[in-house]
């Protein structure tokens, strides 16, 4: 059976005022980085940024919030999944809970070639921070927190999933990695001030504490937008070295990952088995799905 995956990392433009032109400039990119890929067994894997339909501000998150699986963006990334026979991680976009349509999430979905939702996420950790003068943001001012662990399977990745501020808690990543996840991915917009300080840190650092290919997409910069993107979309390898990384504009990575590459440096490096569960440990407690 093989051990790899084709992976493709999107980091379009900034998000602007009209959802369905995102959403359908995004589709135009996934599209264009899929031409050209010659069809073997090894399943393709796309991944988009946080909130790609959706201008990033607590202001705007309740305009372009709708329903999963049933609302225009679902429906989109369902459909060029399916065309194109693909899996996509799309990013994320505010989501509206059924029940209670004044409850908002930020959601990334997860959709495979048929164009079946696999599996959804909703961001567990809001952004709420402060740094004067540098940046302030309150996520939690506008969505309300997810409450489980997110993890599907494609081709040999186990794949657990988190959105961007999820990344800063070794603990979650703790969790994915003791579940037998062997590739991290966060869809991820952090500001410049945090970005230039955290972004490449965190992505190997949990590559380091998990053993796990590890991999943050954001969207590219756009200093007329409020909230202005680090950009640098990033894949780091099992042994914490970066593979790949883009700059600050439109970009698209791809690279083949081998995950026989993650199962000999967890043999050559034990530490898993090393631990001192008998000491410490790191246990779930909420269902993992």
């Amino acid at each position: 059976m093989s051990k790899n995956l084709r992976l493709i990392l999107i980091q379009h433009r900034t998000a602007g005022d009209a959802k369905e032109e995102n959403v359908q400039y995004v589709l135009g990119k996934i599209r264009a980085a899929v031409a050209d890929e010659k069809r073997t067994s090894v399943p393709i894997l796309v991944v988009l940024p946080e909130l790609f339909n959706s201008p990033y501000g607590p202001q705007f998150f309740d305009k372009y919030a709708e329903l999963i699986p049933d609302g225009y963006t679902s429906k989109a990334l369902s459909a060029v999944a399916k065309e194109l026979g693909i899996y996509i991680i799309g990013g994320s976009y505010p989501e509206r809970d059924p029940q209670n349509p004044k409850t908002l999430y930020n959601t990334c979905t997860v959709w495979g070639p048929k164009g079946e939702l696999l599996a959804k996420h909703r961001k567990v950790h809001l952004y709420d921070i402060e740094v004067p003068g540098k940046v302030t943001f309150k996520e939690s001012s506008a969505m309300t927190p997810g409450k489980n662990f997110t993890i599907v399977e494609i081709g040999p990745a186990k794949i657990g999933i988190g959105i961007c501020f999820d990344i800063e808690f070794d603990e979650f990543a703790r969790v994915y990695r003791n579940e037998g996840c062997n590739f991290l991915v966060y869809p991820a917009a952090f500001p410049i001030y945090t970005g230039e300080l955290h972004w490449e840190l965190y992505q190997r650092a949990r590559a380091a504490d998990t053993q796990s290919y590890v991999t943050m997409v954001s969207a590219s910069r756009d200093y007329t937008n409020p909230f202005v993107n680090w950009g640098y979309t990033m894949l780091v390898d099992p042994w914490a070295r970066v593979i790949k990384k883009a700059g600050e504009e439109e970009e698209i990575i791809k690279a083949d990952l081998d995950f026989a590459l993650a199962d000999s440096a967890r043999e050559q490096l034990p530490v898993f088995r090393k631990r001192r569960t008998d000491m410490y440990d790191v246990v779930a407690k909420v269902p993992l799905k």
